[in-house]
């Protein structure tokens, strides 16, 4: 891999099991292959960028010759202080990529002889923390279709759609191009926990979504949604173009809005399968791994290298960071 920090251009290695357990046999390998993902041109000290340095007897640990300083080749990223074998968390790094209906935490916690339900899951959470913040990078451009869901608990008693109290509401916008051959096919997919779907939420999600970094400019031109009046108001005050979808038929929401409604059902059913289940304050991770897999769908024998670069980006996140709820978009962030 050569990563893509100093304007270096990615190169992504593909590899299946096989490859993946003969290349991965020893913590020893699994270091020295972190060791290129984080200093693709050799090492650099990050406190004097001297090149030189000695390795002592300690896991991971490269001292610089120069002035000393004893850089952690895991210090600032996923890894941080942790007391797991790399050889551990590359395995389930592999089958969070790799998995298309999602792996069961408890499951994996006794694959790789980790006792403690909390020390594994929370490394599955901050694999996909790193997720999301890989595709934070990622603008959406041209036509985007959008829609929101609704996820929870099953109640006769409760209100079904956007009237459901008991229910999370999720925004859901998949860009849209035509291959060569004419046909719609999908780009890439976010999906944001939301408290409502009401314009202003809509808005600043677009914005969040499609505004690109360097031009400030918006480089949606156009949005296909459902007659909810939201979209058409938004549509209005951003210039957009939007196309209606009149749904006459419920049911037909998944001919006339298939991309959402593909990426509902998919993450819906992966909730239900090996996850049995997601609260509300943790839904919006889970979220990011969907997406994550979607976006890379073109990609199957690099997801395993693409997710431990993104995970050498990753800022540290402490267990208590990730006990808390996530902030979701609501009206008072849109001011």
């Amino acid at each position: 891999m050569i990563n893509s920090e100093g304007g270096l251009r990615v190169v992504y290695q593909e590899m299946a099991l096989l490859e993946f357990q003969d290349q991965f046999s020893s913590e020893e390998k699994c270091l020295e292959y972190l060791f290129k993902v984080r200093w693709p041109e050799g090492f650099r000290c990050p406190r004097c960028n001297h090149d030189c340095y000695y390795r002592p007897y300690l896991r991971g640990l490269y001292e610089c010759k120069s002035c000393r300083y004893q850089a952690s080749v895991t210090a600032g990223t996923v890894f941080h202080r942790t007391k797991v074998p790399l050889r551990k968390w590359f395995w389930l790094i592999y089958r969070m990529a790799i998995s298309r209906t999602g792996v069961s935490i408890a499951e994996m916690g006794r694959e790789l002889g980790i006792r403690d339900y909390k020390t594994i899951w929370v490394m599955a959470h901050k694999i996909r923390g790193a997720m999301g913040q890989r595709d934070s990078m990622y603008r959406l451009a041209g036509l985007v279709e959008m829609d929101e869901s609704f996820f929870g608990p099953k109640s006769r008693e409760a209100k079904r759609g956007r009237g459901s109290e008991r229910k999370t509401t999720v925004l859901i916008a998949v860009s849209i191009y035509r291959g060569k051959d004419g046909i719609e096919k999908p780009g890439f997919a976010h999906a944001h926990v939301v408290t409502s779907a009401s314009a202003e939420v809509v808005g600043e999600v677009l914005d969040r979504l499609g505004l690109d970094q360097q031009d400030k400019e918006s480089l949606i031109q156009k949005i296909r949604t459902d007659g909810w009046k939201a979209y058409g108001k938004v549509a209005k005050d951003k210039g957009l173009d939007h196309h209606r979808v009149i749904l006459v038929n419920p049911q037909m929401a998944g001919h006339l809005l298939p991309w959402t409604h593909k990426f509902i059902s998919n993450v819906k059913a992966v909730l239900r399968g090996p996850h049995r289940g997601v609260s509300a304050k943790h839904l919006q991770r889970y979220l990011f791994e969907a997406c994550y897999r979607f976006n890379r769908r073109y990609w199957s024998q690099q997801l395993f290298d693409r997710l431990l670069f993104a995970c050498t980006l990753e800022k540290p996140i402490i267990r208590e960071e990730l006990l808390a709820p996530p902030k979701m978009i609501d009206s008072e962030s849109c001011q």
